[in-house]
C-alpha cells in the first residue's frame, strides 16, 4: 500500500490511530513508531471528558510530534492544548458531531488561544454529512455565540491553508500561490441563495453549500465542470452505494424506515 500511494500524487497515505483513551500506551507508542518508520502522518481522537489527561500522558512518553493531528480535543486542559502547540501538533475540530453527540462546545476558540491553528472535519459522515460548508458555518456560529470571536477569513483559513499545513501539504496546496498546485474550487455567485455577493468570504462561510460548486481543479486538472463530475459514472456508483448500504443494514439488523435508534437492536 505504501508503495502504491506515494507522497506526490493527489492521494497520499496516513494512519488513523487509536488514542490513549482506547488502547494501552504501549500500543499507542508502537503505532506511532510504525508510522514514523513508514514516513506517515497520523491522526487520533482525544478528549479529556472523563477526567483523564491524554496529552499530558503522551508528552510524558515522548509521543507528541508535528506529524500528528488530534481530533476533537474536547475537555483538554489549557496546558494540554499548549503542549500540542509547543510540539507543532495540529487539532481538528468536528463541530457538528461534537455538539450532536454531547462532547461539549467545540474547542475552536480555546485552541486558538493556546497558539494552535485548528482545522475542521466532519468526523462521522452518517451523522454530520461530508459538507464542509456546513461544518464551517457551525464552527463559526458556535464560537461567535460563545465569545463573539472569529471572522469568515478565519474559517476559510481553517479549511484551506491551515488544513494543508496540518496534512504536511502546505508547500503544495492550501492557497493560490505561484509554484503551488492548482487546487481550485469555483463557486457560482449568481445562484439565488447567495446573489448578490458583497463579501465573498462571508458569503462562502455563512451561505455556501455544495450546490454552488461549479468547477473543481485538482493539480490543474478539471474534475468537475458546470456542476458535473467528469470521468465518473455516477449512476453506477450510486447503485454500488445503495447495494452496500442495504448489505450493511441487513447484516446489522437495522431497518431503513427511520425507526432505528442507537442501541435499539442490542440483545
Amino acid at each position: 500500500m505504501r508503495a502504491e500511494v506515494g507522497g506526490t500524487g493527489p492521494v497520499t497515505m496516513a494512519l488513523g490511530l487509536r488514542g490513549p483513551g482506547e488502547v494501552a500506551m504501549d500500543t499507542v507508542a508502537g503505532d506511532l513508531k510504525l508510522a514514523a518508520e513508514l514516513g506517515l502522518r497520523t491522526s487520533m481522537h482525544v478528549d479529556g471528558l472523563s477526567g483523564g489527561r491524554p496529552i499530558d500522558a503522551l508528552r510524558a512518553h515522548g509521543l507528541l510530534s508535528d506529524t500528528t493531528t488530534f481530533v476533537h480535543a474536547n475537555g483538554l486542559g489549557d496546558d494540554e492544548l499548549r503542549m500540542l502547540a509547543d510540539a507543532g501538533s495540529s487539532v481538528s475540530i468536528s463541530p457538528d458531531v461534537e455538539a450532536k453527540m454531547g462532547f461539549g462546545w467545540p474547542e475552536t476558540g480555546r485552541a486558538l488561544a493556546a497558539g494552535l491553528r485548528p482545522t475542521l472535519s466532519a468526523d462521522d459522515c452518517p451523522s454530520a454529512a461530508g459538507d464542509l460548508f456546513a461544518t464551517m458555518r457551525t464552527a463559526f456560529a458556535v464560537q461567535r455565540g460563545l465569545d463573539g470571536s472569529l471572522n469568515s477569513r478565519d474559517l476559510l483559513d481553517f479549511v484551506t491553508v491551515d488544513a494543508a499545513q496540518s496534512c504536511g501539504l502546505g508547500a503544495r496546496t492550501g492557497s493560490l500561490t505561484p509554484g503551488k498546485e492548482a487546487d481550485v474550487i469555483l463557486l457560482r455567485a449568481d445562484d439565488p441563495t447567495v446573489f448578490p455577493v458583497a463579501d465573498a468570504a462571508g458569503t462562502v462561510v455563512t451561505a455556501g453549500h455544495p450546490g454552488l460548486v461549479d468547477t473543481v481543479l485538482v493539480a490543474g486538472e478539471v474534475v468537475k465542470r458546470d456542476g458535473r463530475l467528469l470521468g465518473v459514472d455516477l449512476p453506477a456508483l450510486q447503485a454500488r452505494l445503495l447495494a452496500s448500504r442495504d448489505r450493511i443494514a441487513a447484516a446489522a439488523g437495522v431497518p431503513l424506515d427511520g425507526t432505528w435508534r442507537p442501541g435499539s437492536n442490542r440483545g
